[in-house]
């Protein structure tokens, strides 16, 4: 939570009101009432005793306090020397005990709100001031400063999450362009969107992205139209080749050599074609109940063409609901992947029920995946350091499959299993 923008600002907004109200409670109890307490109650308390006659005349001793108590509104009360009283107005005041004595021409008695002062000719005057009663009466001016906190409590929370909402969608967007979503928009950046600084970045991440998304587009139509071109002439080679008449055992090599080339030069096409109408369809794909076993089964023969053994183990009446062309290409992608680093072992290709999908494993007995290279084997044109030199390949085929899984709603993974060899699972939703 702290990580939260919002939360910091909210918290910044909460830490200069608590500055702002602890100053002005520290003002307010140094100029305030606790400033008249301590350095102008006890002038208050010499100025009241020298306005009441001597403690001898007690009918102008009384008269003198019931003026005061109806001019200052103050209650007031005099005692001699002994500590009786001689003179009242408004509600009595206990006398202070021996510890309270007068200790000068006016004092503090304690925090009562009362103030005491000495009269001519001995006795003492005791006034209550109009301040609340209590051990805490000082702290009673802070209640309105802590009213203002917890309403502020209320008022700062919804305006930090009105300044970082669109920060949060923005920011949300991004990730998920990041991702591979290239269709996401933060939809911040439209007419009717924030015109401040934030509005203003979010029209640039749109305007950006619907660039970039263009030209990735206008890229994939072009290289898919370069890959369905490249079939024509590809084809008027092969034909040429078939018509060749040769006798010689060296040539029939070299055109044997000729024609390997051009099937994996096809296959490249095709993986290339395949992959760019998936990225360009709306809906490329067409769904039907596919049975895996007949799916492996033929597979598994088109392996066994190139001198391929491969193992399989399918789960009996296993199916999916899939395009059956697309899951085809892509199992063939991993066999064939499977056979050019197996090292000539047997291949093993697995299909079963596992937590709540079908998985498709195909594992091979050659040196494996370096653990550095488990999440990069799908890319693109990627091929690994222990792949360089050891068989053909464009490095298409497990990137291909990737994109058949994606668009089933399934994953793929590369795993090294115990015993050696190299895992590739395939998942699909039920």
């Amino acid at each position: 939570m702290q990580r939260r923008l919002y939360v910091r600002i909210y918290f910044a907004f909460l830490g200069v009101l608590v500055a702002i109200g602890l100053v002005s409670a520290g003002i307010n109890l140094a100029t305030g009432r606790l400033s008249f307490w301590t350095r102008g109650g006890p002038r208050f308390a010499s100025h009241l005793a020298r306005l009441l006659p001597s403690i001898d005349d007690t009918a102008g001793l009384q008269r003198a306090v019931d003026e005061l108590h109806e001019e200052l509104m103050v209650d007031i009360t005099v005692l001699d020397r002994t500590g009786v009283l001689r003179a009242s107005a408004g509600m009595a005041i206990p006398p202070p005990g021996l510890n309270d004595l007068p200790r000068g021409p006016g004092w503090v008695h304690g925090l009562h709100g009362v103030i005491a002062g000495s009269l001519r000719g001995g006795g003492m005057v005791l006034a209550r001031l109009p301040v609340p009663e209590g051990r805490n009466w000082h702290l009673r001016p802070l209640l309105p400063l802590v009213a203002a906190l917890l309403i502020s409590l209320l008022l700062v929370y919804p305006l930090s999450r009105s300044i970082t909402r669109p920060v949060e969608q923005l920011t949300a967007a991004v990730e998920a362009y990041g991702k591979g979503d290239l269709g996401k928009r933060s939809g911040l950046g439209g007419p009717s969107g924030s015109q401040d600084e934030v509005g203003r970045l979010a029209r640039a991440f749109d305007e950006m992205a619907d660039r970039i998304q263009a030209a990735r587009k206008g890229e994939k139509e072009l290289l898919a139209n370069v890959s369905h071109e490249l079939r024509t002439p590809l084809a008027r080679i092969r034909v040429a080749m078939a018509l060749i008449d040769a006798s010689d055992a060296a040539v029939r090599h070299r055109l044997a050599t000729v024609e390997e080339e051009l099937d994996e030069l096809e296959r490249l096409i095709a993986d290339v074609l395949t992959s760019s109408k998936l990225e360009l369809s709306a809906q490329p794909l067409r769904r039907e109940r596919v049975e895996l076993s007949g799916l492996v089964a033929k597979s598994s023969a088109r392996a066994q063409l190139l001198s391929q053994q491969v193992t399989a183990d399918v789960e009996p009446g296993l199916t999916v609901m899939a395009d059956e062309a697309l899951l085809a290409r892509a199992l063939d992608n991993l066999i064939d992947n499977a056979r050019k680093y197996g090292g000539n072992e047997p291949l093993r290709v697995e299909v079963r029920r596992a937590d709540g999908s079908v998985l498709i494993a195909v594992r091979d007995r050659g040196p494996g995946f370096a653990s550095d290279e488990l999440e990069r084997v799908f890319d693109p044109f990627y091929r690994g350091n222990s792949a360089r030199g050891q068989a053909s390949g464009f490095g298409l085929g497990l990137s291909l499959a990737r994109r058949v899984a994606e668009a089933h709603g399934g994953t793929i993974r590369a795993a090294n299993p115990p015993g050696g060899g190299a895992l590739i699972e395939l998942r699909l939703p039920v």
